[in-house]
């Protein structure tokens, strides 16, 4: 009986010494897994939190442009442009001489972004009519030869004349990303335009007013005129960078043409260039 009841005093006391070892051990066993769960989470919190003030933000600039009444908004559907010219690239020969213009007329539509109105985009039909003055010269633009030919009386060699122009009419299709400090009234704010147009070449011509000889003397008298009509030399296409900075109605535009003027072999790589004034009509 003695020995029984000492087993059983054994058995309680390993019980107890166990369950103490096991109560040791097991939380920082916990702890750690609580700290891994913890440090995995910490990532894709951070993602959800960043996530959520991207939509609110997104959410903010929706609700700021939601009151903007854009039906009244007036746009330049008819722009006119006028300004002077130059060509860059051009050898001695090909250097105009006389004030070189350009006319543009354009009808244009204008889509504001639903995103932010102050941008919009700016696209339609228009007209171009380029005049590089060349005075004291001669651009036989009719010659048969494989290179556009230019005289002058000053090499003393074949006859000019005393004003002398080429004369290039363009279709075009302009389309301009735009922004305008006034969403619901651009003509009454800071505006500035950037974008391309291609043009399609209608017809060319030269104009030339007294022809002199070699010497320099007129030969037909001061009235004289002598047009000539030929696109052989010149690309029948074209494509050019624009900008527009204005306030309201009235800017200022540059234009920079990209593609050369004339065909391969014809001449020099020409460029296209000019500076205006530019009015656009609501």
């Amino acid at each position: 009986m003695k020995k029984l009841i000492g087993l059983f005093t054994i058995a309680v006391c390993s019980m107890g010494i166990l369950k103490a070892q096991i109560t040791d051990v097991t939380p920082p066993v916990a702890a750690q897994s609580n700290s891994a769960v913890k440090d995995s989470s910490a990532p894709a919190l951070a993602q959800q939190v960043e996530t959520d003030a991207s939509a609110q933000k997104a959410a903010d600039k929706r609700k700021k442009f939601a009151n903007i009444d854009l039906s009244h908004r007036g746009a330049d559907h008819f722009m006119f442009q006028f300004g002077g010219m130059g060509l860059g690239g051009a050898t001695d020969d090909f250097k105009t001489n006389g004030f070189s213009r350009e006319f543009n007329f354009s009808f244009m539509l204008d889509k504001p972004f639903k995103s932010n109105p102050h941008y919009s985009l700016g696209f339609g039909i228009g007209y171009s009519s380029a005049n590089l003055f060349f005075n004291g010269k001669y651009v036989d633009i009719k010659s048969t030869e494989s290179e556009l030919q230019i005289s002058d009386h000053i090499t003393g060699t074949t006859n000019s004349f005393n004003k002398f122009k080429v004369v290039l009419n363009y279709f075009e299709i302009p389309l301009e990303l735009r922004y305008s400090a006034n969403m619901e009234h651009p003509n009454k704010g800071f505006r500035l335009a950037v974008g391309l147009k291609g043009g399609l070449l209608l017809s060319a011509h030269s104009k030339g007013k007294n022809e002199m000889n070699a010497d320099g003397s007129t030969i037909y008298g001061k009235g004289y005129i002598d047009k000539e009509y030929s696109k052989r030399f010149f690309k029948n296409t074209r494509v050019s960078g624009t900008i527009r900075v204005g306030y309201g109605l009235f800017s200022v535009f540059g234009t920079y043409q990209l593609t050369p003027l004339l065909n391969t072999g014809a001449g020099p790589s020409l460029h296209p260039y000019s500076v205006g004034l530019a009015l656009g009509v609501m």
